[in-house]
């Protein structure tokens, strides 16, 4: 495992990427195991990524920043749906049907998870519309951190407050907004638990706060929802405070484990054997690839064409799952591509 790392936080990611692959792939609308995975998976990954911010000071241009972002998000997204682009001409050629690939252009134009119907089926970016969203988010943060680079006192309040505000606006005109490209929508409601991890990440915050958020989380699983990918979120301030009750809720679970982790790996290196490291928190170190591969198991129909071939019955539930990740530890081994999506 690399140096410097947060276990905790590989496996609260590692634990979010695979409830969304189940959500993906196994769980009927409306259920409660949905309503549960889904008070909580997104918001995790944006408080996380919030959690990392970089403060503007720390930042040499806004050039430098763009380009640093767009190759961590922006350039794995489009090899991505090259290569999804790529087997769907050859599908398109041996069916002769030029509509799966037509498709699948469109779609990485596109670039985001509204969805429009169009002469070719249903275009939206799947779950890699994180990847836009979260770029289109930190390029706002840096601008509403630059708009408040002046205010001395209670500057990051400022920046918090706009960033929620931004958020509860994008949440009520959504719905009277024809679809829009590259995820504008889902980045500005995503924005406020992207701010609130840069926040609590700089403000400790005292201990009720979080007995509170960890309160409300159950009723916001009753009462709220959420639905990033839709720019959707329901009885705003209940599924808000909720989502970061259920944040800080997989945080301590996760810290916990990972301090049994460390303990077992600190035994290790006194007796000269090898390091455990942990399938979830490898899973977390790794989530943007298997992200990608699950787009790709999702949309190239690479798990019925293997299936059908193996004499063993496979649940999609964790098989497509399985597949994912076994795709991410290949393309990790292969040249180029690794430099990609590490």
């Amino acid at each position: 495992m690399q140096k410097l790392r947060n276990e905790t936080y590989d496996l609260m990611k590692g634990f979010a990427l695979l409830v969304m692959m189940y959500s993906h792939l196994a769980l009927p609308n409306k259920s409660i195991e949905q309503s549960i995975i889904y008070s909580f998976h997104m918001p995790l990954f944006f408080i996380l990524a919030g959690v990392f911010a970089r403060d503007i000071t720390q930042i040499p241009s806004f050039k430098q920043y763009t380009m640093k972002n767009a190759k961590r998000l922006l350039l794995p997204y489009i090899v991505t749906m090259i290569i999804l682009c790529t087997w769907g001409g050859i599908r398109s050629f041996f069916k002769d049907d030029i509509s799966y690939f037509m498709l699948q252009i469109i779609r990485a134009l596109w670039a985001s998870s509204d969805g429009v119907q169009t002469q070719w089926g249903l275009i939206y970016a799947g779950p890699m519309w994180f990847l836009i969203a979260l770029f289109v988010v930190r390029e706002l943060f840096y601008g509403i951190q630059y708009v408040c680079a002046h205010i001395n006192k209670y500057g990051d309040e400022c920046i918090l407050g706009i960033s929620i505000a931004l958020s509860v606006l994008s949440v009520i005109i959504h719905p009277y907004l024809p679809s829009l490209p590259f995820c504008i929508m889902q980045a500005i409601t995503a924005l406020a638990f992207y701010a609130i991890g840069w926040y609590v990440h700089r403000h400790p915050m005292p201990w009720w706060i979080y007995v509170i958020c960890m309160i409300v989380w159950p009723v916001a699983i009753i009462y709220g929802g959420i639905e990033l990918s839709a720019a959707s979120i329901e009885n705003y301030p209940i599924s808000f405070v909720g989502a970061c009750g259920g944040t800080y809720v997989i945080y301590l679970l996760c810290k916990a484990w990972s301090k049994v982790l460390s303990s077992v790996n600190t035994k290790n290196i006194k007796h000269n054997t090898s390091i455990i490291i942990s399938p979830l928190a490898w899973c977390g170190m790794y989530s943007l690839p298997i992200l990608c591969m699950h787009e790709l198991e999702m949309f190239s129909d690479v798990y019925y064409s293997l299936m059908c071939r193996i004499p063993v019955r496979c649940e999609r539930a964790w098989g497509g799952g399985v597949i994912a990740i076994l795709f991410a530890w290949v393309i990790l081994k292969i040249p180029y591509l690794k430099d990609v999506y590490k």
